[in-house]
């Protein structure tokens, strides 16, 4: 009997929000007032450059999609233990986690299928080739030096994958030495060491790098009896060691070779849907490498070569004995990425970008048989500036999947820059995205699934100065042949129409004092046709945060609010609202000389126990103390 892999929680798919356009306008002069207070800042986020948002080097506030990025700072300061903790510290993602470190986790970005939000790593990208979503609770914590963020679509450039926005993470590189020791409550203890060195001149240098890392928790029971009362209560542990390499060369002055590799490997007890109540027990080991080259071939012509690959394979003995029928206990995944970019600079502030890509995934496990796919893409893009007042970045991609056909897609940003700080945006986009394997495999017997396909608008306001951006969007989703997931008959369907409208709020920056930030999200995912709210996307996510010096302490406060949202009952399966969830947390640090630091760190304050998934346990209340020693 086919099921879904148990353990992991089945991603329901759904879109994006609901606000006047007014809204914007009466929220700008707030997030300008706080900018207000804004003196010379630190770790300002005007100086970031960035490369997601148009697949060529950027600084921050010149981007046009809606761009973010959490530093290594930013990492370290906070709360959080994993990974789908530092997205709900820091954005408005929707994240749902089904239990301690290492627990499956799907995040949607701007309601948009968990499936839908592209993950790469270091360029190349990261996908279960299955569900055709990231595994989130994979990447350790410890190797990320920072992450880089857009929101909305952009599937003319990456394909469709990226319908909901990209969130590339970039492991750690660089030179020196550092090592972190830390222990804290539910048996929970990390360690990581880094080292980096850079060998040879100035103008052809060598540079290695390289990180190991460890962490170990007793955890909790990641079903909750009090929603489902045939889990079992006893506690899920887990262990996660994760190492990186990375190695970069420049041949000559413009020429220049990097290879990552990064490595994971997991293994997380969960409550799964076995006939005897027992420890299910999940082992994941993830790889995944990149290489890249760039070569500057003229002055105004540029050749970016890449190479990008994920192995996944997962081991789970207890699903011999599933609930509904055996389940596979072993099986693995792969995605493989080529690809060619020419980057011409044919004058002054314009670029035409040209890219090929072959991207291929293959999947199977014990009880399914293996399914490929290979999508060959071809993109023009371009870039420029006219009269350093009216920015445009303009893309065409044509896709074609062996198994589904192709698909042109396309997008349309301009920026009107009406004085040095204020900029005015607007952008339309359209995507298109095959189903996943899974989609296909549990599709009702007889019905066939189509593609789906969208059309998105953006309106916003950018606002840049004195260490501070601040963004207004307003946006708007509209959805054909949305793919869904009925919790009863666990059928992929087609939805005919959806549509999700909203606005995002964000600002980061300086006041003087400390540095604040705000990440805000209200939207109103619906299903067109039966004019009903799409499951698991809370119509208001909030986050703010809060970080200035006190007698020596770095000390910082981090707030989230996760809105209400529909979802179904795990014993009834009747569609029910689940209620909102607010968490704080609190993180402190403190030099005690030059090379060493400690810090503290308290998640969840209060202990909320409102369920984050309907049938899991929340997060509980954590505690770590972290020693950490630098040394360039």
């Amino acid at each position: 009997m086919k099921s879904r892999h148990t353990g992991s929680f089945a991603p329901a798919h759904s879109r994006v929000a609901a606000f006047s356009r007014s809204t914007i306008v009466a929220a700008l002069p707030l997030l300008a007032a706080g900018a207000a207070l804004a003196q010379a800042a630190s770790d300002s986020p005007t100086q970031e450059v960035v490369v997601t948002a148009a697949r060529v080097e950027q600084k921050l506030p010149d981007t046009l999609p809606s761009t973010s990025v959490i530093s290594r700072k930013d990492i370290e300061s906070s709360p959080a233990t994993d990974l789908p903790d530092l997205l709900r510290t820091f954005t408005s993602f929707g994240v749902a986690q089904t239990g301690p470190l290492g627990a499956q986790t799907s995040v949607f970005v701007r309601g948009a299928n968990s499936n839908q939000v592209l993950v790469l790593i270091d360029g190349a990208p990261l996908s279960r080739a299955d569900f055709g979503s990231a595994p989130w609770e994979l990447i350790p914590l410890d190797q990320i030096d920072h992450v880089e963020i857009v929101r909305g679509n952009l599937s003319s450039l990456y394909g469709g994958s990226a319908v909901g926005g990209v969130v590339q993470i970039f492991t750690k590189h660089g030179s020196g030495a550092s090592v972190a020791l830390g222990v804290g409550t539910l048996g929970t203890s990390n360690g990581s060491a880094s080292i980096g060195h850079r060998f040879g001149d100035a103008a052809t240098p060598l540079d290695l790098s390289a990180s190991i890392s460890g962490q170990t928790t007793n955890g909790y029971s990641a079903g909750d009896p009090r929603t489902n009362p045939g889990v079992n209560p006893d506690r899920d542990g887990a262990h996660q060691d994760g190492a990186t390499f990375g190695v970069g060369k420049t041949w000559l002055p413009g020429q220049r070779t990097e290879f990552n590799l990064m490595h994971s490997d997991t293994h997380s007890a969960y409550d799964g849907l076995t006939k005897a109540i027992e420890q299910d027990v999940l082992n994941t080991t993830l790889d995944e490498f990149s290489l890249q080259s760039h070569h500057q071939l003229l002055d105004t012509l540029k050749l970016d070569l890449s190479a990008g690959e994920t192995l996944q394979h997962f081991h789970d003995p207890t699903e011999a004995d599933g609930k509904f029928g055996p389940n596979s206990t072993y099986g693995s995944g792969r995605t493989r990425l080529l690809g060619a970019q020419l980057d011409w600079r044919f004058a002054p502030d314009h670029s035409v970008q040209v890219q090929y890509e072959d991207r291929s995934e293959r999947f199977g496990a014990e009880l399914d048989p293996q399914r490929t796919r290979v999508t060959k893409s071809e993109r023009i893009g371009y870039l420029g500036s006219f009269l350093d007042a009216v920015d445009v970045q303009a893309n065409l991609r044509h896709d074609h999947a062996d198994d589904y056909g192709s698909a042109d897609t396309g997008l349309l940003a301009l920026g009107w820059r009406i004085t040095p700080a204020w900029k005015v945006v607007g952008q339309v986009s359209t995507a298109f995205s095959a189903p996943s394997f899974s989609d296909l495999e549990f599709a009702a017997p007889g019905d066939s699934l189509r593609a789906e396909h969208s059309r998105d608008i953006e309106l916003g306001v950018h606002w840049t100065g004195a260490g501070w951006l601040a963004r207004a969007t307003w946006f708007s989703q509209r959805q054909r042949d949305l793919i869904g997931f009925d919790p009863v008959t666990f059928d992929s369907i087609n939805i005919g129409h959806a549509s999700n409208r909203g606005i995002e709020l964000a600002a980061d920056g300086d006041t003087g004092y400390g540095k604040l930030g705000l990440d805000a999200t209200f939207q109103n995912p619906r299903d067109t046709d039966d004019d009903t709210p799409l499951a698991k996307r809370a119509r208001t996510i909030v986050t703010a945060s809060y970080r200035l010096p006190i007698l020596g302490w770095d000390t910082g406060a981090y707030l989230h609010y996760d809105g209400r949202r529909f979802e179904s009952d795990p014993v009834t399966f009747a569609t029910v609202q689940a209620k909102a969830r607010t968490t704080l947390g609190l993180s402190t640090q403190h030099a005690l000389s030059e090379n060493w630091s400690i810090g503290a760190k308290v998640d969840n304050v209060a202990n909320n126990r409102t369920p984050e998934v309907l049938g899991y346990t929340a997060p509980r209340r954590t505690l770590l103390v972290t020693l950490r020693g630098h040394w360039q």
